[in-house]
């Protein structure tokens, strides 16, 4: 800028400054929030057949999480633990419609992504997430996961000691998709390896 410039144009130029510096500043409040540079910790959308798809990158922000599956709809509880624990079990009634619920947890580059149909999650109900974080940080592929449909009332997570995993279940097969009697609980860490948990 020159010296030529009117004041009142200067001022609205440093007015413009400090909104730009007040919107650099929220971003960056948003990765710190994230954890993650460049992409969003997770990302959620729903298709018009009533799909809801959800890629986690970074387990971080879980209440952000809940609060944008609402707005697809869902109700959700999302619990992200320290690595070797996990939230203890039962967490409430089964919940899928018709004592269902199959899903699949699969590996996204270093996190994870599943997908929820239309009807899978019934009025009151709620879809709880229990993850078990790496070792090796926020944002490197979980060590277990947990997906279940629970009617009415979330018992809070409790936390326990993981279970150990025999080596004969760590397989690099792709994606889980079962349905069984009760919550199971998986590894996801391996390239390719999927979890699902499914109430029934």
């Amino acid at each position: 800028m020159t010296t030529v410039t009117p004041v009142r144009r200067t001022r609205r130029i440093v007015g413009l400054s400090a909104v730009v510096a007040g919107v650099a500043a929220a971003a960056t409040a948003v990765v710190m929030v994230t954890g993650v540079t460049g992409s969003a910790a997770y990302a959620v959308s729903k298709g018009s057949d009533g799909t809801v798809n959800v890629q986690i990158n970074s387990f971080v922000d879980p209440d952000g999480l809940e609060a944008k599956l609402a707005e697809t709809g869902i109700k959700s509880v999302v619990d992200y633990l320290p690595a070797g624990q996990t939230c203890k079990q039962p967490r409430g009634e089964n919940g899928a419609a018709d004592g269902k619920f199959a899903a699949s947890i699969s590996k996204a580059d270093d996190g994870i992504a599943f997908t929820i149909k239309e009807g899978d999650v019934p009025e009151g109900s709620t879809l709880v997430l229990a993850v078990t974080k790496s070792e090796d940080g926020d944002s490197a592929p979980p060590s277990s996961t947990s997906l279940q449909i629970v009617k009415g009332t979330v018992a809070p997570c409790e936390p326990t000691s993981a279970p150990a995993i025999p080596p004969a279940d760590h397989d690099t097969s792709g994606t889980t998709d079962k349905q069984d009697n009760g919550p199971t609980l998986d590894t996801g860490t391996e390239e390719g390896k999927g979890v699902t948990d499914n109430n029934d």
